[in-house]
């Protein structure tokens, strides 16, 4: 009953709510049920955030809402950005003594106070005035500081960003702020000659994950964008924070998938990305590209997924894909089609449940999916045996 009447009541606030900022937009709709999660969660203290509050007749409103849009993909994974509808949510609004729309207030690290912007509405000019909030984390790592750097804590792996720039940049910053406390993020300058030449570092910038006794760092090698950084980066503080730095590199190359992003689910990979009993897996099915990867434009939706279901809260997810063509026998078996999309539990009791729409892998339905596994408004069935069989791997 209890999951039935939390089900309803977000129902009815996004039946009041505008339309201003829908699913498939990164900034976050707020209203009295997330207001103060969003605003005091332990892990989000250290983060900036940027709330616009607005209402539904407001011209200037309107005209904000591509702007706004734009400055939450500028500043994804670095600061919350979120929104409140005052027509809908009047009393948020006036405990923020909110009396024009549109109002935008940052709130600081630490999740106390605010600040009111008086600038210009516009990308440009509420990204200037927002990142001067962003404190970090990052150590700047020089030829006299590294050995200190490296045997602090020296069980766990770091993250080290070879730079030519003059500034530190606000992505390696705001990845510093989401692991604090669970892996060191260092800077080396170019102008490090010894640093650079020890790591054999030519080109800028250039991503290390680093620690005491290991025999060669660890390149990362993707694009230079926040949701694969922070799931490339969170793999190992994650998968090796063991005293066994050899045994760590040796299962990095043996398991490649575990630095990778959106991994693909085979034999050998799915008790690594799938199999956890701590996560929901969310598997996507469908047909790799002619490089074997997923698809460009899933693999794109997923990372926006990613970053906006971080910090659910009440359901850690993790994300793989599967071939549909290699790996038909486990797909028939969930009675799934391709394209499909499937939520997996494992542990216990095993069991799964399905996206019944005919194109579940949109960002907006993948998003509602999710919803619904939060809110518990997924019907699973149950796998007494287990996940269906995947493809044995071919004989080494």
């Amino acid at each position: 009953m209890r999951v039935l009447a939390l089900v309803c009541a977000a129902a009815a606030l996004a039946a009041v709510e505008g339309k201003f900022y829908e699913k498939d937009s990164l900034v976050e709709n707020l209203n009295p049920m997330n207001f103060n999660t969003h605003i005091k969660k332990p892990d989000s203290m250290n983060h900036v955030k940027i709330i616009e509050f607005y209402s539904n007749s407001c011209a200037t409103c309107k005209s904000f809402v591509k702007d706004y849009n734009e400055l939450a993909k500028q500043l994804k994974g670095i600061v919350k950005v979120a929104a409140v509808d005052c027509d809908a949510h009047k009393k948020i609004c006036d405990d923020y003594s909110v009396t024009s729309h549109p109002t935008l207030k940052v709130i600081p690290p630490g999740g106390f106070g605010t600040q009111d912007y008086s600038g210009e509405r516009n990308t440009k000019a509420v990204y200037s005035w927002t990142v001067k909030f962003i404190s970090h984390f990052v150590e700047k790592v020089t030829g006299d500081s590294l050995d200190g750097f490296l045997n602090a804590q020296a069980g766990k792996y770091k993250a080290l960003l070879f730079t030519d720039k003059p500034k530190t940049p606000l992505i390696w910053k705001g990845l510093s702020v989401d692991l604090h406390n669970k892996m060191t993020l260092g800077e080396v300058k170019s102008s490090e000659k010894g640093v650079c030449s020890r790591y054999k570092v030519t080109k800028f910038p250039t991503i290390l994950v680093v620690k005491p006794g290991q025999k060669k760092p660890i390149k990362y090698e993707d694009k230079v964008a926040y949701g694969e950084l922070f799931e490339f980066l969170n793999r190992y503080q994650e998968t090796f924070a063991m005293e066994r730095p050899q045994q760590d590199e040796e299962d990095a190359l043996k398991r490649p998938w575990l630095s990778e992003s959106f991994p693909e689910m085979h034999a050998l990979s799915a008790p690594d990305v799938c199999y956890g009993a701590d996560s929901v897996c969310v598997i996507t099915v469908t047909k790799s590209a002619s490089d074997g990867k997923p698809p460009s434009d899933l693999n794109n939706v997923i990372m926006a997924v990613k970053t906006k279901y971080a910090n659910s809260g009440s359901a850690k997810f993790s994300f793989t894909w599967i071939d549909a063509d290699k790996e038909k026998g486990f797909v028939d078996a969930l009675g799934v089609s391709n394209p499909g999309l499937v939520a997996l539990r494992t542990g216990k009791r095993t069991r799964f449940g399905r996206s019944e729409l005919d194109n579940p892998l949109s960002q907006e339905a993948i998003g509602n999916f999710l919803d619904r596994v939060i809110g518990g408004d997924i019907q699973y069935k149950p796998l007494k045996d287990g996940p269906p069989a995947l493809t044995p791997p071919p004989p080494p």
